[in-house]
C-alpha cells in the first residue's frame, strides 16, 4: 500500500509523458528530447518511479530501451490520464466559448486514404482553431496505438477489438472484387467462386481488416486462388489489377474512381452474400469524447454520407454496364 501511495504522489505529467515516449521511441534519450528534458533528468525520474512502483519499468536492449510489462501498464494508464486532462482543458475552453485543442487521430487504410481527406477539409473550414494530427496504418496497428495512447481517436474497419476499446459504427462499406476489364468471366457483375482458383489474388498485408474479411470468405467457400501476391497498399493492388496481374478485393471507396473511369471492373461472388462491414470510430471505453472530438465525429458523419452515395453509384453503374453484352 505504501508503494501505491508514493507512486500516486510522484505521478506528474512529465513522468507520464516520459513513459509514453519511451514506448514510442524505444530510447530514454529520445524520449527525454521529445518532452524537452535532459537524459540525466529523465533517468532520475525513472529511478523515482521504479522505487515507488517496487519493480523495474524500463530495461535496456541492444539498440536502446523498452518498457517492462509493469512499464507498459503504467504507460497505458498515463495515456488515459493525459487524454482525460486534455479533454478537460477543451471542455473548459468550450465553456468559455472557444473551440480549440488537438485531436490525435489514427485511421486504417481505407478510411484514412479515401474518406479522411475530404472530412479534414470540411472540419478545418468549420473549426480552424482545432489541430488534427493523423496517423494511417492497418487496423490492427491503429488499435494498438489507441491502447498505448499514441492516438486518442481512430477510424477503423475492424468489427471487433480489445475489451478496452469501444467501436461506434458510422458508415457501411462493402469489400468488392475488382479486375482488369475483360480479364475475369463475369456474368451480370458476378464471378463464379470456383473461377478464383484460376487467378492470382492481389492481397493486402496481415492486420488489414478488409483482408481478414476476404480470408474468411475464401475459407467459407473452400476455394484457394492460384497464388497470393501480398502488396503493401490498396494503391499498389489497384495498379497490379489494372495490369491484369490478378484479381483483388478492396473497399468500394478505394475503387470507386477507377471503376467509374473504366480502368477496373467490380464484381461480387455469385451465390454469396455481399462482403459487408462497417467503418467505426474507436476510442478507449469509458473515456468521454472532448468537444473537439465530438465536433469531428459529427463532421465525419455528414461528410461521409455524400461519399457513400458516390461510391455506391459508381459500383452500381459499372455493374449495370457490364450486364450488357460486350462488343465483339
Amino acid at each position: 500500500m505504501a508503494a501505491t501511495s508514493t507512486l500516486r504522489e510522484l505521478w506528474d505529467t512529465t513522468r507520464m509523458r516520459l513513459l509514453i515516449e519511451i514506448e514510442r521511441h524505444g530510447s530514454v534519450s529520445a524520449a527525454a528530447a521529445a518532452i524537452g528534458i535532459g537524459q540525466p533528468s529523465a533517468s532520475q525520474h525513472l529511478r523515482l518511479l521504479e522505487a515507488a512502483a517496487g519493480q523495474r519499468l524500463v530495461e535496456r536492449t541492444g539498440r536502446g530501451s523498452r518498457l517492462t510489462e509493469a512499464g507498459h501498464v503504467l504507460a497505458a494508464r498515463a495515456a488515459q490520464a493525459l487524454a482525460s486532462l486534455g479533454a478537460a482543458e477543451e471542455e473548459l475552453g468550450a465553456l468559455a466559448g472557444l473551440q480549440t485543442g488537438t485531436i490525435h487521430l489514427g485511421a486504417s487504410t481505407a478510411p484514412g486514404v479515401y474518406l479522411l481527406p475530404d472530412t479534414l477539409g470540411c472540419f478545418r473550414r468549420a473549426y480552424p482553431g482545432v489541430t488534427v494530427d493523423v496517423e494511417v496504418a492497418a487496423s490492427e496497428e491503429i488499435l494498438k496505438r489507441l491502447l498505448n495512447g499514441r492516438v486518442q481517436l481512430a477510424l477503423v474497419g475492424a468489427s471487433r477489438a480489445d475489451d478496452r476499446i469501444e467501436l461506434d459504427p458510422f458508415l457501411e462499406d462493402e469489400v468488392v472484387g475488382v479486375a482488369k476489364p475483360g480479364l475475369a468471366p463475369l456474368k451480370n457483375g458476378t464471378l463464379a467462386p470456383a473461377k478464383l482458383g484460376e487467378f492470382m489474388l492481389l492481397a493486402r498485408e496481415p492486420g488489414s481488416s478488409s483482408q481478414r474479411i476476404v480470408d474468411d470468405e475464401l475459407r467459407a467457400i473452400g476455394i484457394q486462388p492460384a497464388g497470393v501476391w501480398e502488396l503493401g497498399s490498396s494503391e499498389a493492388i489497384k495498379r497490379a489489377a489494372r495490369e491484369g496481374l490478378g484479381v483483388a478485393f478492396l473497399s468500394r471507396y478505394a475503387v470507386a474512381e477507377e471503376v467509374e473511369r473504366g480502368d477496373l471492373e467490380s464484381f461480387r461472388l455469385a451465390g454469396r452474400p455481399p462482403m459487408l462491414r462497417h467503418f467505426s470510430v474507436a476510442h478507449l471505453a469509458g473515456r468521454p469524447l472532448s468537444p473537439a472530438e465530438r465536433s469531428f465525429v459529427a463532421t465525419l458523419t455528414s461528410c461521409c454520407a455524400k461519399q457513400a452515395d458516390y461510391a455506391a453509384a459508381c459500383v452500381g453503374t459499372a455493374r449495370t454496364r457490364r450486364s450488357q453484352p460486350l462488343p465483339s
